[in-house]
């Protein structure tokens, strides 16, 4: 777990699995620093954080505002990368617009953070990315996002060996529980995500808390590199 006055700097912090792991690296006496598109949004999302926390605006298909971002902070102890832009693109009806801004923001907007990131890493600290399952377990609509979430597992691959010593860790997440993903599902979603849930040993969704306790482990773990970390209940055997 981030230890009191290591600074987390969460991508993607103001909404979501995001927000959960920067609420629990405050509670635990970290400094965080939260970031999204909108700086009032993100401002606003770290007053409801527990001790020193920051809200700064970061778009990742802005190279300009994440070098900003980074030229801003000093020492950065863990690099948590959960921002997703998701679309509903299925081949039949290909969107390679949304498709190009989807891709962008989740591959190369994940390496543009390490790089801009990388002069104030602590040597041992480490990167957090978060991936998702629909790479191997396709759902309506994901075709963009089950290439991103592909391209990110050979993104933590190749930085696990540029950037020693700061270790580079994915978490991929299945179906969470008490998320919008799920909770805003429309029926088709819906229907095949209950379906999963069924066919998984423990007819049992993860939960924000295992994520956040998932992140936890790659972040404090110094024999973890390079590796994905799978936390879908056993989803994927389904």
């Amino acid at each position: 777990m981030p230890r009191a006055n290591e600074h987390v700097v969460v991508i993607g912090g103001t909404s979501g699995l995001g927000h959960h792991v920067a609420q629990a690296s405050a509670a635990l006496g970290a400094r965080v620093t939260i970031t999204g598109r909108d700086l009032d949004r993100a401002r606003h999302a770290a007053q409801g954080l527990s001790g020193d926390a920051a809200g700064c605006s970061c778009d990742l298909t802005d190279w300009d505002s994440i070098d900003r971002l980074f030229q801003s902070l000093d020492r950065v102890d863990h690099l948590i990368l959960c921002a997703l832009q998701r679309d509903h693109n299925t081949i039949a009806d290909f969107d390679p617009g949304a498709s190009a801004r989807t891709s962008l923001m989740k591959n190369v907007g994940y390496a543009a953070a390490v790089h801009f990131a990388l002069p104030r890493l602590s040597s041992e600290g480490s990167v957090v990315m978060f991936s998702g399952l629909s790479m191997w377990m396709p759902m309506p609509g994901s075709t963009t996002i089950s290439m991103a979430n592909a391209g990110v597992i050979g993104l933590v691959n190749s930085l696990a060996t540029q950037i020693a010593p700061v270790r580079v860790n994915a978490v991929t997440p299945g179906v969470v529980a008490g998320t919008s993903a799920v909770d805003d599902a429309d029926a088709i979603r819906t229907d095949r995500y209950a379906a999963l849930k069924l066919r998984t040993p423990g007819q049992r969704l993860p939960t924000p808390a295992d994520i956040v306790a998932a992140t936890f482990a790659l972040t404090d773990n110094p024999g973890i590199n390079g590796a994905n970390l799978v936390v879908d209940g056993g989803m994927h055997l389904a």
